[in-house]
């Protein structure tokens, strides 16, 4: 495969994997699942880089993001642009959604999203990379459960309940 085939289908996958929070973001608003909105994006998340076919592409995409300008390039537009476009598309917005957008409709700063994607990024940076113990090998179950409480305070910000 040539590298710019590589390219294509690694930005193609990052795409689908934008898609599918966006789609669960969205999908917890929609049904007024607000309080279970970490649980569902994280939810996507995991079973994404569980998957043992999708997992060394999405590895690719996010080495080449940590060692190339242009892998960079390509994550930045994901995280800043692309998942926010897919989650207002999702939602049935006629207007481009991005970050400030999106706070809005969470009621939330732009920064807790970018400390909610922190989260979740350091978490797949630790597990899949750096193969760091014991969060390498812990069930993706135990992380959600584990994570999901604090991403959900960083996208609910004031909003944000204790469990019942």
């Amino acid at each position: 495969m040539t590298d710019a085939n590589q390219t294509q289908e690694g930005s193609a996958d990052l795409t689908d994997f934008a898609s599918a929070l966006a789609e669960a973001g969205a999908t917890s608003l929609t049904t007024q699942q607000q309080k279970q909105l970490a649980e569902s994006l994280l939810q996507a998340a995991l079973t994404r880089w569980e998957d043992p076919q999708l997992r060394p592409r999405l590895l690719e995409s996010l080495t080449a993001a940590l060692t190339t300008e242009a892998g960079a390039d390509k994550m930045r537009d994901v995280l800043s642009s692309q998942i926010f476009t897919l989650f207002g598309k999702a939602l049935d917005s006629s207007q481009t959604t991005d970050i400030n957008q999106a706070a809005d409709v969470l009621k939330v700063p732009p920064l807790n999203i970018n400390a909610a994607q922190a989260q979740v990024w350091g978490t797949i940076i630790l597990r899949y990379i750096l193969k760091v113990e014991p969060i390498a090998s812990v069930p993706a179950d135990d992380l959600l459960d584990l994570l999901a409480p604090t991403v959900q305070r960083y996208l609910a910000g004031a909003n944000a309940t204790s469990a019942d």
